[in-house]
């Protein structure tokens, strides 16, 4: 398992800065499906009723085996007993194996247009996949749209009907639609006729004859793993009824392999920083040794790390082994980190006040699946609209955020608003300007508008409260992993769902606490303190079980490592229905325990950063550091970037764009390093007075120039284009 457990137990602790405890993060989705299943047998009760989004395991008649996707090849059906060998085997196993019905019109708008018993059978770790017939008419798994579509040779869906009860039915196909190039759309196959699913014993096949169709069980999902909120749960405590609102449309986006979260940051990081990018034994080595020049750096001003350097390190590991496991994010592909890139800076304001930050380019996706269709109450897409005329947002895409967070210990604050949040907003103050009214300030409304941390998996971490003041599972509004999608689409955190549903697939999970003596760490929050998940009555042994946490979330277990969020859960009144009491699961409750006020570019999160002079520095840039007279860890230098500004220092590169050879002259003696868009080092030189060099047999692609000129670091891109 990728956990990399950088700092171990008590024993070793006088050699971490009086550790107590050993860090670690929970096990990404991908090792998850890996792990065993929580039960090793199952007795099969069928749905209630044949009704859209369901969860089921579709069953022969006997009820012996199961339909699955192929363990190698999801594209491909399989059989599978259902005992503890093969459906039970795994939590993989058990999940290729649940498919959700989802009727065709689930994403119109309902009051007009009505359900139409036709069904999508969507495979649970692959919900924008479907059922679908092969030329052959084999039962065959296919890309039913997400952004990769137009790359599959067999594309689209099936329309599938129920004939008789969830104990005995048949399936039949009556429609069947595929990918179109030339429209760009998933069209209706005009040729097809109805065909009924087949099982032979050995092969899952379409067949035109209705005598010869199987009959099957549909046996209910949610008795293997708890996907379903029910009203008046915790995550429902209002029962909020389903909304018939139409989905909003997706937006054009990027794949992810243009993503900049992956491919921009080295055009943009001073040549000191370039070694950490990745996630190589490499590029942890340079992670190490930046974290302890930073330590160095601020212990000559006086100061120290919030947190022994083994924790951040653990943190890093931890955030990069999140890879993309599950197909439900439009333009995610699986195998790719959720985490493109972390790093440390070690950078000083124009005092010369050392400000290191942790940095880390995400997608906010999570890397298993999210389930934003079965959402009661989903945020509204359009702005200046009531809720019952918007679309609502039941789809994700990828985000693109550069989230930074304070390694140096800033302190906490006394009392909650000692923490100036006037340049930033928040939420009480956002909602009385609208409302005209005047709302007294708490631990929960006090808090950013938008994100307030990270968690590990790359997802960013809303308040527990939404903008109107109730807690967002008052609404109805998030899944049951606590994560839900705003207008932008983009995936994001309110509850902890894992001490909703304890279901084994959530952020972290039970099993992550075995053989360790504190919960998992499970995010990073903007004021630079940590967060872990929840203490479990069944560990209580674990450091710090019996202290109790304050209203921030948090607590200092007194042993040197400092004061940190736990996940945790409180009975607490609804804000929506004064009176009515139910268990809130926070992640994070809101508020900062923190103090931020000396935070340079806090609650900054987008990549358009780097265009803001006084906050680059502080995620990597070059910059001037007039104290000093040179850069820490990459600080220093003249600042210059761009093809004008080399230029000017008498340096000439041409011709940019290039279809062949790139020439570099100079006027005087310059070292020249050149890094291709992974960050890999291409090509090195030193070229004389009045020198010349010829870059040559080098890809198309984007490079970064770094010309170190008389102890000033001179930056550009160029473009070879084939």
């Amino acid at each position: 398992m990728r956990y990399l457990l950088l700092a171990c137990f008590l024993l070793c602790t006088l050699a971490v800065q009086g550790q107590q405890f050993d860090y670690y993060g929970p096990a990404p989705f991908g090792e998850i499906l890996d792990q065993p299943f929580s039960q090793s047998s199952w007795t099969p009760e069928t749905i209630p009723s044949i009704e859209n989004r369901k969860y089921v395991v579709l069953l022969d008649a006997g009820m012996n085996n199961a339909i699955v996707l192929d363990g190698n090849d999801q594209s491909k059906l399989a059989l599978s007993g259902i005992d503890a060998g093969n459906l039970l085997a795994s939590y993989g196993s058990v999940m290729r194996g649940i498919f959700q019905m989802v009727d065709i019109n689930t994403h119109e708008d309902n009051n007009t247009v009505a359900l139409a018993g036709e069904y999508r059978l969507n495979p649970f770790l692959h919900s924008y996949f479907a059922l679908n017939a092969s030329a052959g008419n084999a039962a065959n798994i296919t890309d039913g749209g997400t952004r990769y579509i137009s790359e599959e040779s067999e594309t689209g869906y099936v329309l599938v009907t129920f004939a008789g009860t969830p104990a005995a039915t048949t399936l039949s196909a009556v429609g069947q639609w595929t990918y179109d190039a030339g429209s760009d759309a998933l069209t209706e196959n005009g040729a097809w006729t109805t065909m009924w699913l087949k099982n032979d014993g050995t092969n899952i096949t379409w067949t035109a004859t209705e005598g010869e169709a199987s009959t099957f069980v549909l046996a209910d999902a949610t008795d293997l793993i708890a996907l379903e909120i029910a009203d008046g749960s915790d995550f429902d405590p209002l029962s909020v009824a389903y909304q018939p609102n139409a989905t909003a449309a997706l937006p054009d986006v990027n794949p992810i392999e243009d993503s900049p979260v992956i491919n921009d940051l080295d055009m943009e990081l001073d040549a000191a920083y370039l070694d950490q990018l990745g996630n190589t034994a490499a590029a942890t080595t340079a992670a190490s040794a930046m974290l302890d020049e930073i330590e160095t750096t601020l212990s000559e001003a006086g100061a120290s790390l919030r947190y022994p350097k083994e924790f951040y390190l653990a943190v890093r590991e931890n955030m990069l082994s999140q890879v993309i496991a599950s197909s439900d994010v439009y333009n995610g592909r699986p195998g790719y980190q959720t985490v493109g890139h972390v790093y440390f800076t070690n950078a000083k304001d124009d005092d010369g006040v050392p400000h290191p930050f942790m940095v880390m380019s995400t997608h906010a996706s999570s890397t298993r699946p999210n389930q934003l269709v079965d959402v009661s109450r989903p945020p509204g897409a359009e702005q200046g609209v009531g809720y019952g005329e918007s679309t609502v947002t039941r789809n994700g895409k990828l985000g693109e955020f550069l989230v930074k967070v304070p390694l140096k210990d800033y302190g906490l604050i006394s009392s909650l608003l000692d923490n100036d949040l006037s340049p930033y907003g928040d939420l009480a103050s956002d909602f009385d300007e609208k409302m005209g009214s005047t709302t007294e300030k708490d631990v929960y409304n006090y808090a950013g508008l938008a994100s307030v941390g990270l968690a590990i998996d790359g997802v960013t971490i809303y308040p527990a409260q939404n903008n109107n003041l109730r807690f967002a599972v008052e609404d109805g509004e998030v899944t049951h992993s606590g994560i839900h999608v705003g207008g932008g689409l983009e995936l994001h955190y309110h509850a902890d769902g894992h001490a909703f549903s304890g279901n084994g697939i959530a952020l972290y999970n039970l099993a992550d606490y075995e053989g360790h003596d504190h919960p998992p760490v499970i995010g990073l929050v903007y004021d630079g303190i940590a967060l872990f998940g929840r203490y479990e009555d069944s560990y209580s042994a674990m450091t710090g079980y019996g202290i109790a946490l304050d209203e921030y979330g948090g607590h200092d277990h007194g042993d040197d490592f400092g004061y940190h969020y736990h996940a945790h859960t409180q009975n607490v009144e609804s804000n929506g229905q004064p009176g009515t009491f139910f268990d809130e699961h926070f992640l994070l409750v809101g508020a900062w325990k923190g103090d931020i006020n000396n935070i340079p570019g806090f609650d900054e999160g987008k990549f358009n950063q780097f265009r803001d002079d006084a906050i680059a520095r502080y995620l990597g840039a070059t910059y001037t550091d007039g104290n000093t007279g040179g850069g820490d860890g990459g600080g220093g230098g003249d600042g210059v970037t761009g093809l004008s500004e080399v230029i000017k220092a008498g340096i000439r590169v041409y011709p940019v764009p290039s279809a062949g050879d790139v020439f570099i002259e100079s006027q005087e003696a310059v070292s020249i390093r050149i890094f291709n868009s992974l960050g890999e080092l291409v090509r090195s030189a030193q070229i004389g007075q009045e020198g010349r060099l010829s870059i040559s047999n080098l890809p198309e692609g984007v490079y970064l120039l770094d010309i170190n000129k008389g102890g000033e670091s001179l930056r550009t891109r160029f473009v070879i284009e084939q």
